[in-house]
């Protein structure tokens, strides 16, 4: 009998051992993925304020959707647009990660960044918003596919020039 229960807890700590072995991969693999995130996410930050659309086309999938933090969805082409009429310059973004996650090809992260715009109605004043993105591997390169955007105690579409006029009831 107790060459059985020594045989059980051998072979229950192989599993174990097996099991974190492939916890810690699994882990090494989403640490790895969110670095090439993070790197891709700088890099996008970057090609906005240079205006270098061609990194963005690399960075950003043609079919890329954003739901905007002024109220409104937008195209690639359209956000393209807003870079080229000035209405994405920023004086200062801070993001902050606060839930990353990846399923197969495709990584969600999700948090909130302190923005300062350099122009427009708000322009130098400290503003907050939450964000998703959503990134998806494409041929062995994380490309991002959606973004999701909203502000934080203010309407966004007033951030634009353009206030929701359902708000001011």
């Amino acid at each position: 009998m107790k060459i059985i229960l020594v045989a059980a807890a051998a072979i229950l700590l192989i599993f174990a051992e097996a099991g974190g072995a492939c916890a810690q991969a699994d882990d090494a693999g989403v640490a790895a993925v969110r670095a090439q995130i993070e790197f891709n996410d700088r890099a996008v930050g970057r090609a906005i304020v240079t205006r270098d659309f061609a990194a963005l086309a690399t960075l950003w999938s043609p079919g890329m959707v954003v739901n905007s933090p002024g109220n409104n969805i937008l195209t690639r082409a359209q956000v393209f647009a807003a870079i080229r009429e000035d209405k994405l310059a920023y004086t200062s973004v801070k993001a902050v990660t606060d839930s990353f996650s990846v399923s197969r090809d495709v990584a969600i992260d999700m948090g909130h960044e302190a923005i300062v715009m350099s122009n427009g109605p708000m322009a130098g004043r400290p503003l907050i918003r939450r964000f998703t993105d959503v990134w998806q591997n494409v041929g062995g390169s994380w490309v991002q596919i959606a973004r999701q955007a909203t502000y934080v105690g203010i309407d966004g579409g007033a951030v634009y020039g353009h206030p929701d006029p359902a708000l001011s009831r």
